[in-house]
């Protein structure tokens, strides 16, 4: 008992020890306390503008029952600040305080029990925006107490939602107190009170946020009780509350939100009765608003009067925004939108009755109303769709943008279904799939959030496939499927599987366009349910039996969905086996960018790539670009927390240049999440074969009953689907997709003709003049971000973008012009005036935002550009010249300007707003003028301070700033200025920038950007005198090009020191100074005659001892040349030597390169280690340019040969090197022309000019001034050249440039550039060759230059200064050494389809990196050969490369057959039937041709070339004294022409068979002898099928049936043309067959049916030969009923055996 006792009082004074120390108030008793509530936002730095908020009050509590209390404000004051922060005080609101009192003082009951507040009550009339600051003052007291614990975390309820809290509770025993500290981190929430608008597309990147969260939030809770016997009374309470934002990564500083609230009691008083006024039930602590975010305001606004309001802003906007867009025109457009948004929907038609009969007013309203996002908009659309028949162009843009921008509910989308069943809407087809493409849109936006979507919701674009499915209707299935992709749910994907391949039966009769659709519309799916899109996605693409196509889009979703390790293993594993080279190039190449990404958010999709790499052969790296790729591009910048990524996929089908498809989208990355910014999709379907076809003569005969029967005759023969679609493209944003269009050829003339007749419309009504002003304005962006404070205010964070732009355009032809034709053959002159013009203004802000203040930092950016142009063009296409005749600028005209403040902003309905920058304006403060202080004057003016001693509790408040905090912030400022003037043209350009920013503060990107940045670009007219009346800009091409020349630039006098009669001794001198200054040896014997001349000749040795000098930089010795008499040839390589001198010249040599290398080990060694030794073998390889395919140059004067005697030894060397020097010789004088002084003079060599451009102006005083650009060219001689000239118009300015290009060979490109007077003072010269590095090709550049101007020089050598630290940050390797001077050489050699050798050559110093990756691939063994050898020269063959791109050819000689995609096929032909070779297998086919083995000689062959025109048979047939012709078995004589096919073949004989050309069908030749079947086909990519296979690349055997087969011999089978009696050559034929006996199959006794047809002989025939071959068979059981076997052919497998099957037969006929 005594226990119990115990126990009882034990447990009575721990509930009274919980009661003493549990918060609450006592019931009648009045408290009192002093509330104070502070926001500031701005920078942490103090010194610095900050906005901000106070209130201020007294705040009573009384009880009123049990745990009910009553809160009540007491002498409410509003206070603002915006200025430095501490110093500038707050400044009193009182019209505000005045008109916010009602409201503030009325009291609100609330629930509170044990420190925790409960419900809340107030009265109705008290605003939910005002009320929140009463909730401010009740979270103060949200206390969770826990028993026995003093340190605890829990998720706690509180005005920003249910978050994270961790308590720490300390006891005071002396003082009698409890302190509460109380932190919670409000980014870290169970149930978070946020709102926000704008970021439904993007996704988020939590590996992003790990680096550095972009948003932070947390609150500091400090609390004092005291303890009482009814329980503890709250004494004082301080919060201090931190919203940080940074664009950038957090650590380089933030832009931060901070609330301050402090409660501190007063008194506690006796209460008096008071009565309370009725209060309803308005919810709990948490923040509430009932204005939704897009309510929010822009811009504080009175709500009175709001259709005058928007009347003004209209009339406003219509009056000042007629010849070009004003600064304010974003602004005024943000007013309006704001207003339309908090307009009731009367409002609108109120609006609209004003305005409906001014065109400008009615614009620009209409432009505002896709920005509104209510559902009134759409509402006032859909009742000006209904007043017309139809629906206009104007209404239709504006609701499909109102769709796309309007905040969905279940209001909007019922809505919206109505819009869809308008009959204005259904009544055009590109209204309808706009509008459904944005219903799916609509969709997504509703159901992003949710876990699962309406069925009503997704109703009609269900049906809507379904329907179109059913039919079916290919333009609505692709419809349909858009849609749901663009609503991105998951409850589609049955829908959807049923047109996937291997999933529905209705995908095998659909295209393959519309199979790809199904595939694409995955794609938003999984970002829901990636789970179930990869399994869907993995099964397509490791189907081998689904279309290359059809698996490449299935690998891009795949891999779009971020597959795990396991599934990407999967993938690559499968590529070991396949057999697809599209498939292979295009999974290998996504997998190898994929491992290449920096992006955080795919990082562990990376590292799945990189480990897959290396199971996969590095073999499939070495497909070329022929086939499909994926080429992708991203960075990302940790620092600023951004990137960007950019993929294009391309699909290919082999020969075919333009790719079937291509997608490309580029997708950034920022503020924590991505999104796809713009995604473009292109196809075309035989768009290359329609582009290259010629045209054909008209076959109207054509009649394929023949070809038909044939092909019946295959009891599994199936049509080749129809491709109709000829091309089609579509267009996404934010991964939604707008618009699509699919053109066929029909489509496409259509287009032409009502294309052709509106140009034609237009033409005629350019007499008159044509005038018109587009204009577009548009809300480019806006996102905003809404949380609760402390206090109650909402903070918002808000990016928003408006844009305007407009154009006036007047066009008007001086020429009578009727039709477009006369438009391209007549001489025309358009006057034209431009004046585009566009405004953008973007407002970043940051802080209290509410509709009666606002308060924070706001970054508001205006950019503004006019370009006004006025213009006179002259056009005459048919001689090739173009003139514009434009006037000088008149005055400064600002064609850009941009300007962008951050401010400290404070805003109310009141007062007039107060907006400050954020950095205080300072006096220009040069440092140069600043002066020296001593320290001893520092300390003394420091003692004399006096120290204010402060409490614990005020020390953050009142601590006086430090020096560097006192310290006034001086902004960073800089401005730039520079004009370019063209006194010639009577132009000056110029660029103004300034900026003032906070990188004193800190250098970080944040800081960069606040402050003023201003950029001003300008033209003005130029200080010239006499004035610019003209500019005129024309160009001259073609024949008539010399008329135009306005200055003969080649008049001037020859240098004297080159003899006109004698250009070979320039070519001489050249020659002797290169090989000077190449530091080569030369050495010369020999007779002359009359005029010695001096030639060397280089030995093999001297080349060994020049490379040895070139890698060891050695002085250069020369060895005097002994002179010669006698005749010798000019040729540059050719020259008489003894051999005593090239003995002398090789001791030397070897001689001085051993003690070179002797210096250099010792140099060497004592720098670099052994392995660097190694590495650096590289620069010991010597180039090899190759020879071959020489251009020559004819010169009599160069080629004679002297036919004197000479030395025995000179007459070897020209025996041996006659052809080669020769070649040498005119390669150098090829080059030769580049630099020599005599020949830049001899212009007319390359005849009349083909280009005059002439850029000039006209004075007043009638003198013109400008510049003339002369181009010469030819292109067909042995030596291409281009030359181009640049003089002035002023005869007395020698001032030109001169540009060549010249091709010496095939394998050599020499270009040179040259300025100054007379083009001689400054050159420049390049020279382009490839050869081989070691066994690699390799490519080589050498830049040399003379004389260059000295500020060229200047900077060339300041860059030259970063070479070797920017050469070692990109990993090359250096060595210190002395190269050529004047000099650069670059050398490139692949030495793999990814990587390149590279050695850079500068004056001091050599540069060299091993295995460079480079970002593609670049194999050459997919250069063809004659392309290699060719080289440069090639590119002149492109045209007929093009012509022949699509040209195949499929051989048949002996047991072999070379299919059109290069499979070699190996099978004998067993028997005497026709074997399908190939044939047209489009709707129409046009030709099938027949091929079986030869009789008596069985290594012979026959063909049946059948042709659709008048069921026309050709056959050719081998006999002993050859070919025998049968035309429609009638013998023909090949030598003769066959009257009734000379429209469209062509036969003749040449010495071993005949060759038929029919081109009109494509056939561009057969060749026939006997043994060899040769046929080229032209224009029938994918349209072929038999055993010369699809023509598609893809290297697999193809059977009638369209499956795909394992071996040659069941391919020849599957294309045999069966018998059709005893009588026939052909004793054999294919048919279903039934297994010879019964088996148990699944426990039941079945008989088994092939699936697929086995040979089988004739009746009356047996067979002579057999082989075995297993065979496929489906089973039913025993008593089923077959009547035709045939229906097993769509059956699956169900066992497998071997049959014997026949491969000839022998027949007894009766």
């Amino acid at each position: 008992m005594k226990a119990i006792i115990f126990l009882l009082a034990l447990a009575f004074a721990g509930s009274e020890h919980a009661n003493r120390y549990s918060p609450s108030f006592s019931e009648n008793k009045l408290h009192v306390y002093k509330y104070d509530g502070v926001i500031l936002t701005g920078l942490p730095e103090k010194g610095l503008n900050r906005a901000g908020i106070r209130i201020s009050s007294r705040v009573k509590i009384r009880g009123l029952g049990t745990n009910q209390y009553l809160l009540q404000l007491d002498s409410p004051q509003l206070q603002q600040l915006n200025g430095i922060w501490p110093k500038d005080p707050f400044s009193s609101l009182r019209q505000l305080t005045a008109k916010l009192t009602p409201h503030l003082i009325t009291p609100v009951k609330f629930e509170y029990n044990s420190g925790r507040v409960g419900s809340i009550f107030a009265p109705e009339s008290l605003p939910e925006d005002l009320l929140n600051i009463h909730k401010g003052i009740l979270n103060i007291l949200q206390i969770t107490m826990k028993k026995s614990q003093n340190f605890y975390d829990l998720q706690e309820a509180g005005i920003e939602g249910i978050c994270h809290a961790r308590y720490i509770v300390q006891e005071e025993r002396r003082k009698e107190r409890l302190i509460i500290s109380k932190s919670k981190d409000l980014t870290n929430c169970q149930e978070r009170i946020l709102k926000q608008t704008g970021t439904i597309y993007t996704q988020l990147c939590p590996s992003c946020q790990q680096r550095g969260k972009n948003i932070r939030a947390v609150a500091a809770t400090t609390i004092v009780l005291k303890p009482t016997a009814l329980g503890a009374i709250i004494q004082e309470a301080r919060v201090r509350e931190v919203h940080q934002f940074t664009p950038f990564h957090e650590l380089d500083g933030t832009v931060q939100l901070e609330a301050r609230q402090s409660l501190i009691l007063e008194k506690i008083t006796s209460q008096q009765a008071e009565q309370t006024p009725e209060m309803s039930k308005r919810g709990s602590l948490q923040y509430r608003s009932v204005n939704t975010v897009l309510q929010q305001p822009f811009q504080l606004l009175r709500d009175q009067n709001l259709a005058k309001q928007m009347t003004n802003i209209l009339n406003h906007m219509a009056q000042h925004n007629v010849q070009e867009v004003q600064s304010d025109a974003p602004n005024r457009l943000m007013q309006l939108v704001q207003l339309l948004r908090i307009a009731p929907y009367r409002t609108f038609g109120q609006v609209w009755e004003s305005i409906r009969l001014h065109a400008e007013e009615r614009h620009w309203f209409l432009e505002a109303l896709p920005a509104v996002g209510r559902i009134e908009s759409l509402r006032f659309l859909k009742s000006q769709i209904q007043e017309s028949e139809n629906v206009k162009a104007e209404i239709l843009q504006i609701l499909i943008l109102t769709m796309h921008q309007i905040k969905t509910d279940r209001d909007v989308l019922s809505l919206t279904k109505e819009i869809l069943q308008l009959p204005q809407i259904n009544r055009h087809g590109l209204s309808r799939k706009l509008v459904l493409l944005a219903y799916g849109s609509m969709v997504f936006r509703q159901c992003a959030e949710k876990s699962t979507c309406p069925d009503d919701l997704l109703r009609p674009i269900h049906d809507l496939l379904t329907d179109a499915s059913n039919r079916p209707l290919d333009e609505d299935i692709v419809l349909g499927l858009k849609a749901i992709g663009n609503a991105g749910q998951p409850a589609s994907i049955k829908n959807i599987m049923k047109l996937l391949p291997g999933f529905g039966t209705a995908a095998t009769n659909l295209p393959l366009k519309v199979r790809v659709d199904a595939i694409l519309a995955l794609r938003n799916i999984a970002r829901k349910d990636p789970r179930i899109v990869q399994r869907i996605a993995v099964q397509i693409f490791q189907n081998q039996k689904n279309h290359p196509e059809e698996r490449i889009m299935a690998c891009a979703v795949l891999f779009a969905t971020k597959p795990p390790l396991t599934l990407v293993s999967i993938v690559a594993k499968s590529l070991l086996s396949e057999t697809s080279l599209q498939v292979a190039s295009f999974t290998y190449s996504h997998i190898r960018a994929l491992s290449r990404s920096s992006l955080p958010s795919i990082n562990s999709l990376a590292s799945a790539c990189n480990l897959a790499l290396k199971v996969l052969s590095p073999k499939l790296d070495q497909l070329g670009h022929q086939f499909s790729k994926v080429y992708r591009a991203d960075t990302f910048m940790y620092r600023m927390m951004a990137g960007a990524s950019a993929k294009v996929l391309m699909v290919r089908t082999s020969g075919s240049v333009i790719p079937t498809a291509l997608l490309a989208k580029v997708r950034g990355h920022a503020l924590g999440a991505s999104s796809d910014l713009i995604e473009v999709g292109l196809r075309a379907e035989g768009l290359q074969e329609i582009m290259m076809t010629r045209p054909a003569p008209d076959l109207r005969k054509t009649d394929s009953r023949n070809i038909r029967r044939i092909l019946s005759k295959f009891i599994n023969w199936k049509e080749l689907p129809e491709e109709k679609p000829l091309a089609s493209a579509y267009l996404k944003l934010f991964g939604q997709e707008l618009a699509f269009v699919q053109l066929r050829k029909d489509d496409i003339d259509g287009l032409q003709q009502i294309t052709s007749d509106r140009v034609n419309k237009y033409v005629q009504q350019l007499r008159g003049g044509v005038s018109f002003r587009p204009s577009k304005a548009l809300v480019a962006a806006e996102m905003r971000h809404v949380v609760p404070t402390a206090i109650g205010l909402p903070m918002e964070l808000g990016i928003t973008s408006a844009a305007v732009a407009m154009s006036k355009i007047n066009v008007k032809s001086e020429s009578a012009i009727t039709n477009i034709r006369q438009l391209l053959s007549s001489r025309i002159q358009l006057n034209a005036n431009l004046n585009p013009s566009v405004s953008v203004q973007t407002r970043v802000f940051m802080g209290i935002n509410m509709p009666q203040i606002q308060s924070g930092v706001e970054l508001l950016a205006n950019v503004r550009s006019i370009i006004p142009v006025a213009i006179t063009a002259k056009l005459n296409l048919k001689d090739g010249n173009f003139r514009i005749d434009s006037s000088p600028a008149e005055r400064e005209n600002k064609i850009l300007s941009m300007v962008s403040q951050v401010y400290a902003v404070s805003r109310n309905i009141e007062t007039v707003e107060r907006i400050t920058p954020i950095l205080p304006a300072t006096p220009v403060n040069r440092m140069s003028r600043q002066q020296f202080r001593s320290s001893a004057s520092i300390s003394q003016s420091a003692s004399n301070r006096v120290v204010t001693h402060l409490s614990p509790e005020t020390l953050s408040d009142q601590v006086p700033c430090s020096e560097e905090e006192q310290r006034s912030r001086v902004p960073n400022r800089a401005s730039y200025r520079t004009c370019a003037e063209a006194t010639k043209l009577g132009l000056k350009a110029c660029v103004a920038a300034r900026m003032e920013n906070a990188l004193s503060i800190k250098h970080s990107p944040l800081y960069r950007l606040i402050g003023e940045h201003s950029l001003n670009v300008s033209i003005a007219p130029a200080d010239s005198a006499p004035e610019i009346e003209k500019i005129v800009l024309e160009i001259q091409a073609g024949s008539k090009a010399s008329s135009k020349i306005i200055r003969l630039s080649d008049k001037q006098s020859r240098p004297r020191s080159v003899p006109d009669s004698n250009p070979e001794l320039t070519l001489m001198r050249q020659r002797h100074q290169q090989r000077v200054n190449n530091s080569t040896w030369t050495s010369s014997s020999g007779s002359s005659s009359s005029l010695s001349r001096k030639t060397g000749s280089t030995s093999s040795s001297s080349s060994y001892a020049t490379r040895s000098v070139q890698h060891s930089h050695s002085k250069t010795v020369r060895i005097p040349r002994r002179k010669s008499t006698g005749r010798t040839s000019t040729s540059s390589s050719i020259s008489s030597s003894s051999s005593s001198s090239n003995k002398m010249a090789s001791k030397i040599s070897r001689r001085i390169s051993k003690s070179i290398s002797k210096r250099d080990s010792r140099r060497t060694s004592s720098r670099l280690s052994t392995t660097q030794s190694q590495s650096e073998q590289i620069l010991d390889l010597a180039f090899r340019p190759i020879r071959s395919s020489t251009y020559t140059v004819t010169n009599r004067k160069s080629q004679r040969v002297s036919t004197s005697k000479s030395t025995s030894s000179a007459s070897l060397i020209i025996k041996q090197r006659r052809s080669s020097g020769s070649r040498q010789s005119r390669a150098s004088y090829g080059a030769s022309l580049l630099g020599s002084s005599a020949q830049r003079y001899l212009i007319s060599k390359l005849g009349a000019p083909s280009l005059v451009v002439l850029l000039r102006s006209r004075r007043t005083d009638g003198r013109q001034q400008g510049y003339q650009l002369t181009g010469y060219g030819k292109m067909s001689s042995r030596l291409p050249r281009v030359h181009l000239r640049v003089v002035e118009l002023n005869e007395s300015s020698n001032w030109r440039i001169c540009a060549d290009a010249a091709m010496p060979s095939s394998h050599k490109v020499l270009t040179s550039a040259r300025w100054g007077e007379n083009c001689e003072r400054y050159r420049v010269s390049v020279r382009v060759s490839n050869g081989r590095l070691a066994s690699h090709p390799a490519v080589k550049v050498k830049m040399q230059w003379g004389k260059i101007p000295n500020s060229l020089k200047y900077n060339t050598r300041a860059v030259g200064d970063y070479v070797p630290g920017l050469a070692y940050a990109l990993g090359f390797s250096q060595t210190h050494q002395r190269n050529p001077s004047r000099q650069i050489t670059v050398l490139a050699a692949l030495t793999s389809p990814r990587t390149i050798d590279t050695i850079i050559r500068l004056p001091r110093m050599t540069a060299y990196y091993q295995g460079l990756q480079i970002p593609t691939t670049l194999p050459m063994h997919a250069i063809s050969v004659r392309v290699q050898q060719r080289g440069f020269s090639s590119v002149t063959e492109i045209q007929d490369l093009l012509l022949a791109i699509n040209e195949r050819e499929c051989i048949a000689e002996n047991d072999t057959v070379r299919s059109f995609d290069e499979v070699e096929l190996r099978s004998s032909l067993p028997n005497r039937c026709y074997h399908v070779l190939t044939q047209d297998c489009s709707e129409t086919p046009n030709f099938i041709l027949l091929m079986r083995r030869g009789k008596p000689n069985q290594q012979l062959k026959e063909i049946k070339l059948v042709l659709a025109k008048n069921n026309t048979s050709i056959e050719a047939i081998p006999t002993p004294h050859g070919i025998k012709l049968l035309v429609n078995e009638i013998e023909r004589n090949p030598a003769m022409p066959i009257e009734e096919l000379r429209d469209i073949i062509a036969i003749r004989q040449n010495d071993t068979g005949i060759i038929l050309k029919a081109p009109s069908i494509n056939i561009n030749q057969l060749y026939f002898d006997g043994i060899r079947v040769q046929i080229v086909l032209d224009q029938m990519i994918k349209k072929t099928c038999g055993i010369c296979g699809r023509n598609d690349g893809e290297k697999k055997m193809i059977m009638p049936n369209h499956e795909e087969v394992s071996n040659a011999e069941r391919l020849f089978e599957s294309w045999t043309y069966p018998g059709q009696s005893c009588d026939d050559d052909c004793t054999i034929r294919s048919e279903f067959v039934q297994l010879g006996k019964v088996i148990e199959f699944e426990g039941v006794e079945s008989n088994c049916y092939s699936v697929e047809p086995v040979q089988r002989c004739l009746e009356s025939c047996s067979p002579l030969e057999t082989r075995s071959q297993i065979v496929n068979f489906h089973c039913v059981p025993a008593n089923f009923t077959v009547r035709d076997p045939m229906i097993f052919s769509r059956k699956t497998a169900d066992i497998r055996s071997s049959m014997d099957s026949p491969s000839n037969c022998m027949c007894s006929c009766l």
